[in-house]
């Protein structure tokens, strides 16, 4: 299930996690992101709380890499995040299509009609969110997670029940 928080200890690191797991299906046309699964981890530790984001974003074949930033815009305010982490994948899939044929005794075969070939790029990143976006986050009515491919901008808009979700993350204790 996704827009859903999820709460579990972790005896490993001793903290307690919150985490709200979002998924992004996107339509525009013009741009090469088609898809984009968020997982926004809370951790409260001895030490403090500490917001972890990992980003998932499925790219078009043609899409050129996307840039090692990622912005969050908050009231036309944007804030640059230090990626942790970033990971490239290139996936290619290759799906037949098969379609059923009677023979003569009444018995139907299959028959490959031909083939169909899904390439897709995958980039991850992981980035630890401030106090001040969070601050900031709390008080808003819409954040934007802003990426760029060539000369494609990218942006995931939370607003609404996925924004909501968020807020609700921020203040469980």
């Amino acid at each position: 299930m996704t827009n859903k928080i999820y709460e579990e200890n972790d005896i490993v690191y001793s903290t307690k996690r919150i985490e709200l797991k979002l998924d992004h299906h996107l339509q525009n046309q013009r741009s090469p992101l088609t898809y984009a699964k968020q997982s926004i981890v809370k951790e409260i530790s001895e030490n403090g709380t500490v917001y972890k984001v990992f980003d998932a974003l499925i790219l078009t074949s043609l899409s050129y890499q996307v840039e090692d930033k990622v912005y969050i815009i908050i009231d036309n305010e944007f804030f640059a995040m230090e990626i942790d982490k970033k990971e490239y994948e290139h996936t290619r899939e290759i799906v037949e299509q098969k379609e059923d044929i009677a023979t003569s005794d009444s018995t139907s075969i299959s028959v490959v009609t031909g083939y169909s070939e899904n390439n897709r790029k995958i980039t991850r990143f992981s980035y630890k969110l401030p106090d001040n976006v969070i601050k900031k986050i709390k008080n808003t009515n819409r954040v934007l997670f802003r990426y760029y491919s060539g000369p494609d901008m990218m942006t995931i808009t939370l607003d609404g029940r996925k924004l909501k979700k968020l807020k609700q993350l921020i203040d469980r204790i």
